[in-house]
């Protein structure tokens, strides 16, 4: 009986550790407006790949919440967040946030290479 506890108790544990962070339910999660993209690689060895982002802010309340990345052979796709509180009302001041994202350096010489950024796209050729 103690060891199918014990059992329970792990599982229940690990399952609970598996679980995505819910999102607070009195906010509101959208994609950020995207105003520039840039790839800037450091002169380095071996070179690194950095992106830098920046995007806007619709109003006082809205804040940067994450930047998701993902890759998939020669295409990066980087999914970028703002967070504001629903129902509120907020001064309509637009400003803006920047952001520098390492990319690494797992990339091929000579290969091209394109960054998807929530709707913007640029690419680039790996020295």
């Amino acid at each position: 009986m103690k060891t199918l506890f014990l059992l329970f108790l792990c599982t229940a544990t690990l399952l609970a550790g598996c679980k995505a962070s819910p999102v607070d339910p009195g906010l509101e999660v959208l994609p950020a407006p995207i105003h520039e993209i840039e790839v800037r690689i450091a002169e380095s060895f071996p070179p690194q790949v950095f992106l830098y982002i920046k995007g806007g802010l619709s109003d006082s309340c809205t804040t940067f919440r994450e930047v998701k990345t993902s890759r998939s052979g020669e295409t990066i796709n980087i999914e970028v967040t703002v967070q504001r509180p629903k129902n509120q009302f907020c001064a309509q001041v637009y400003s803006f946030f920047e952001k520098n994202v390492a990319l690494g350096s797992d990339f091929v010489s000579g290969k091209t290479y394109t960054v998807k950024v929530n709707t913007q796209t640029t690419t680039f050729v790996f020295p």
